[in-house]
């Protein structure tokens, strides 16, 4: 869901098959290997159980047309689990052999194509500088949407005259130093973000109502939009009795934190620092 409507809509979202498959390739050969390394030192035979009533006897076959094995005392469930999760592991193993075969040949393809056909976005990124606002592109690369994203024109909430004057690396007025930890992080890290944005939200009697958030921040790499909010005085019993309400708000508008609401908090005894933010960033928005 995107928090605000402010560009248009790309025809085709981002691609990431290669990473995917990369990464799903990497996870199926570490376990291919420890599997294999597993049944190597696994138990000799194969497990039969046979359940009479309610009691259930175990067995454990090494003799190739033996069909009933040698019993297995209770007191030796050491050897049942081992032998169990023997006869897991023989299966896992084949089904892990066939993906891992897919996967190898679905890769290779895969950088076939993009050898032969580059990307959508990549398209309109070799168009002449003149031709590119003639054409609509189904998908943008990364670098022209954010400045779209980012050029948004809006008006922001005012800053009342008592209100310190504390602004972030990029002169951008602010209303804390927490506020400015997070904004000059986001800026390093090159995450594109608005500050304090206007967004209509529905209240709990069904009025439409403007708030501003802190952050409207956008990961660029799946054009996902994600609210920022900071709450600075969590020690304040009034000031946490309203960062509940505002998150009741957040959830009747579909806004849940880790879905598409990122909180970050701090007391007077528990500062927020720059490497917490930084690691808060790069979770959801890198």
């Amino acid at each position: 869901m995107q928090i605000t409507k402010s560009i248009e809509n790309e025809q085709l979202s981002p691609f990431f098959l290669e990473p995917l498959l990369a990464a799903r390739l990497s996870e199926v050969s570490t376990l291919l290997e420890e599997k294999q390394k597993a049944l190597q030192n696994a138990p000799e035979g194969s497990l039969r159980f046979s359940k009479s009533g309610k009691t259930t006897q175990f067995y454990q076959i090494t003799k190739t047309g033996d069909t009933h094995g040698k019993y297995i005392p209770a007191k030796n469930n050491k050897l049942v689990k081992a032998l169990a999760q023997k006869d897991y592991d023989k299966k896992l193993i084949a089904t892990l052999k066939k993906e891992l075969k897919f996967l190898q040949k679905t890769l290779r393809a895969y950088k076939r194509l993009l050898k032969s056909a580059p990307l959508a976005a990549q398209i309109f990124k070799k168009l002449h500088k003149l031709r590119r606002p003639l054409v609509n592109p189904a998908c943008l690369p990364a670098e022209d949407f954010a400045e779209l994203w980012q050029n948004v024109q809006y008006s922001p909430k005012t800053f009342s005259e008592d209100t310190p004057e504390l602004y972030t690396s990029r002169g951008e007025r602010v209303r804390s130093k927490s506020e400015i930890i997070i904004a000059d992080t986001l800026h390093r890290l090159k995450i594109p973000y608005r500050y304090e944005f206007p967004l209509k939200l529905t209240t709990e009697n069904g009025e439409k109502r403007t708030f501003h958030p802190d952050f409207i921040c956008l990961n660029l790499r799946t054009r996902q939009e994600f609210i920022w909010e900071h709450f600075g005085m969590m020690d304040d019993a009034e000031y946490a009795s309203s960062t509940a309400q505002k998150l009741k708000l957040y959830e009747k508008n579909s806004i849940f934190p880790g879905k598409n609401l990122i909180i970050s908090m701090e007391t007077s005894a528990s500062p927020i620092n720059s490497k917490q933010v930084e690691k808060t960033a790069k979770q959801y928005l890198a």
